[in-house]
């Protein structure tokens, strides 16, 4: 600091700091109140200053605003060389969950969309293939779908044609169903509005994204910290398919421009590259053996749809006793055995009252519900998966690769308009496809060549706080009807097992008439637009 330049903090009495009239102005644009006890900081802070300024707080008994005036504002070194000296001292992790990340990916792959979202400790937003047509072509006449860079030029050409094809029907289909569904819908005419039109071209899209390829080209935003983008990076290091890798190493490129400290050890052999390497040994390790282990093995295949739930993990009677332990100042430990020798009623009680009255789907019910946990393995079209992906409070969510040999869903808006053949045969053709590819050594590629519409297999397990939110939500009416009924068979079978629980569910939508509820929503978005602009 400038020896003529007023001292930004002094010490009290105590041996604390305070901030000087001088520190005052300074740290005041930084924060949004400069004498509250709480306060957030402003736009104006300089991230990685405030990151390292929080590290320090576990070792600092003075406020943080003087800390900041201290230590970090009007330092040369306040950015790079500072904060590597704090990571150095409090350790990368701690000040790396402190330093917040915007990053988006452009026009990637439907698959590594899903690796992209794969973290539990991030905020994710994407474009929807319910709400947006992915039939238009580039300047160069292509439609939006990714093609393997290291596919040989003869597997490209087949791959690029095949796509072609699935893309022109989708596109045909839409179109066609459109018409349809305006020439049928029961909606007067002087209510075919702006908002019954999105309604239609919603409805149509619904109708034919089954048809869209794994490899149909999205758009991802990610929000999180430092640590969730570090993370992220391994795992897409980690991944099998060069799409994966070449992100992951646009994203270290893209993220060491904004922060270089946090992510130094990203490509460290005994770092990063070590966790790398571990997990593409193990994986490698545990297909070998699974091969072996399952050669013989005589178990059915099972495809088609289907919601299981195949184990649970706690009943309504630790819940009802963990909920009168937070209410009182007994031991659950005693509880337990009190809850058990009462009646069916007594316990329904306890649990309605926990829940309480809610008036809406956004009243959950408290922490308590987070004991019970379901283990359900779901096989569900690949685009009733991408939604179902998204909730990120679950526990050992993986999902097998895609492939095509558990079948494809139907689809009644397209039965009904009379296109079955042309949506019939784009499964022919990614079938066939799928097919090429692993013939020729690209078994990890094929999945590009599966369509949404394709059934695929994976498993979690969730607890029944996390449920009465998905539940609710997954099924209002505006969902799409293939993840609606995902989450229909699972409130199914956890009221079969857990009848209280299930009964605290109280916004599950039964069903709806899909054109209505549509423009339903429609309506809503329009009337919350006007209200906006008023």
């Amino acid at each position: 600091m400038e020896q003529n330049k007023p001292a930004l903090t002094t010490k009290t009495s105590e041996g604390l700091l305070k901030l000087t009239e001088q520190g005052r102005t300074e740290v005041a644009p930084w924060v949004s109140d400069i004498d509250s006890y709480v306060y957030a900081f402003t736009p104006e802070a300089d991230a990685v200053a405030v990151a390292a300024a929080m590290a320090r707080l576990s070792r600092n008994p003075n406020d943080l605003r003087t800390i900041l005036a201290e230590e970090f504002l009007d330092k040369d070194d306040k950015t790079e060389g500072l904060l590597r000296r704090v990571v150095t001292q409090f350790g990368d992790d701690s000040v790396m969950q402190l330093y917040p990340m915007q990053i988006v990916f452009e026009g990637i792959s439907n698959i590594a969309t899903k690796d992209v979202e794969w973290g539990r400790l991030a905020a994710y937003l994407e474009q929807s293939t319910r709400y947006l047509r992915f039939d238009r072509k580039d300047e160069e006449g292509h439609y939006a779908y990714y093609t393997p860079e290291e596919f040989d030029p003869e597997t490209h050409e087949i791959y690029e044609e095949y796509m072609d094809k699935i893309f022109d029907i989708y596109s045909d289909l839409y179109v066609k169903l459109r018409t349809h569904i305006e020439e049928t819908s029961i909606v007067p005419e002087q209510q075919r509005d702006a908002a019954w039109k999105n309604a239609c071209h919603a409805q149509a899209c619904d109708g034919v994204r089954a048809l869209l390829p794994a490899s149909t080209k999205a758009t991802v935003g990610f929000e999180g910290s430092a640590q969730a983008a570090y993370n992220l990076i391994l795992h897409m290091n980690a991944s099998e398919l060069p799409e994966m890798n070449k992100i992951g190493f646009k994203t270290l490129q893209a993220v060491r421009s904004i922060a270089p400290v946090f992510f130094e050890r990203v490509d460290n052999p005994e770092r990063g590259e070590l966790i790398v390497g571990h997990t593409v040994a193990a994986r490698n390790d545990t297909r070998e053996l699974a091969a072996q282990l399952l050669e013989n093995a005589e178990i059915a295949p099972k495809p088609g749809l289907s919601v299981e739930l195949l184990g649970v993990d706690g009943s309504e009677d630790e819940l009802a006793a963990k909920i009168l332990a937070d209410a009182s100042t007994y031991p659950l430990s005693e509880l337990l055995p009190f809850v058990q020798g009462l009646d069916v009623e007594k316990k329904r009680q306890i649990i309605q009252a926990y829940v309480g009255d809610r008036y809406n789907r956004r009243a959950k019910p408290g922490r308590a519900f987070e004991l019970p946990h379901y283990l359900f393995e779901i096989q569900c079209d690949y685009g009733a998966f991408r939604d179902i992906q998204r909730h990120r409070l679950v526990d050992g969510l993986d999902w097998q690769l895609l492939h095509t040999e558990l079948g494809h869903v139907q689809s009644p808006a397209i039965a009904n308009a009379g296109l079955e053949e042309g949506y019939e045969r784009a499964f022919e053709l990614s079938k066939e496809l799928y097919g090429k590819l692993q013939e020729r050594g690209y078994e990890a590629q094929a999945q590009y060549a599966t369509l949404f519409g394709h059934i695929m297999r994976a498993s979690m397990k969730v607890n029944a706080r996390s449920l009465v939110h998905t539940i609710e939500l997954r099924t209002t009416p505006q969902g799409h009807p293939s993840y609606r009924k995902v989450y229909k068979d699972m409130y199914d079978q956890i009221a079969a097992v857990h009848p209280a629980i299930a009964e605290a569910m109280v916004f599950v939508n039964q069903g709806e008439d899909e054109e209505l509820a549509r423009l339903g929503a429609e309506r809503y978005n329009q009337a919350k637009q006007e209200l906006a602009g008023n």
